[in-house]
């Protein structure tokens, strides 16, 4: 019976021993690593989030975004006017392929100062519908907030308007039609080139420097959709 009465004592006194030392014993504090105060790894970090603001205002998305294949330019400061542009040029892209399909004849006379014959109605229809689907483009890129979308479709309008001025010119001189609605037609054709191009420049992030370099307007030609 004494035997019995000592081991539970001394089961006792164990366990308030091992309690004594849980109680006693100092709470585990995590070590900060030293390369966290580090400026090289503050950076690493920054940029595997996506934390900062570039020089042009946009901000990078983080390393994760690129990796789950999120396109990293939805965060972007937009120029200034650049909506508004894309909207009058849709308008008028619009207007005048309407023009064209029901009122060609008025087209071609105001155009080249002469009467609009039978052959010429099927070629301006066509016309109308071909540039009614580059307005389609232009308005589903109003909305848009991808860079790579919004540039593709101003290069586009660029390259259309160049070679149209470069047609419409060259046809004018040799036919001598040349008329004061036909330069204002060139003329205003010219200013949305300059227009679209300014924007595209502000988009793609050419400078005077950067034209030094060389390839700077063909960078949506060789480079794929990558983070900047």
């Amino acid at each position: 019976m004494d035997t019995e009465t000592k081991g539970n004592k001394m089961d006792t006194e164990t366990k308030v021993h091992k309690l004594d030392t849980l109680l006693h014993e100092p709470a585990y504090v995590p070590m900060r690593k030293q390369s966290s105060g580090d400026l090289q790894s503050r950076l690493k970090t920054r940029k595997l989030l996506g934390v900062g603001e570039c020089e042009d205002g946009s901000v990078p998305l983080s390393k994760i975004s690129q990796i789950l294949g999120s396109d990293d330019h939805y965060i972007m400061n937009m120029p200034a006017g650049l909506r508004l542009w894309q909207v009058t040029t849709a308008v008028v892209f619009t207007s005048v392929s309407l023009l064209c399909i029901f009122f060609p004849v008025t087209i071609f006379n105001m155009l080249f100062s002469s009467e609009c014959g039978n052959d010429a109605v099927l070629p301006l229809r066509l016309f109308g519908a071909a540039i009614i689907c580059l307005a389609l483009l232009f308005w589903s890129s109003v909305k848009s907030l991808s860079r790579y979308i919004i540039r593709w479709t101003l290069l586009a309008e660029v390259l259309y308007l160049s070679l149209q001025v470069t047609v419409i010119w060259f046809t004018l001189w040799d036919t001598h039609h040349l008329s004061f609605p036909s330069l204002l037609v060139l003329v205003t054709m010219a200013m949305a080139i300059i227009i679209s191009l300014y924007f595209y420049s502000i988009l793609a992030g050419i400078t005077f420097k950067t034209l030094l370099r060389g390839r700077a307007l063909f960078a949506d030609f060789t480079q794929h959709d990558k983070c900047d």
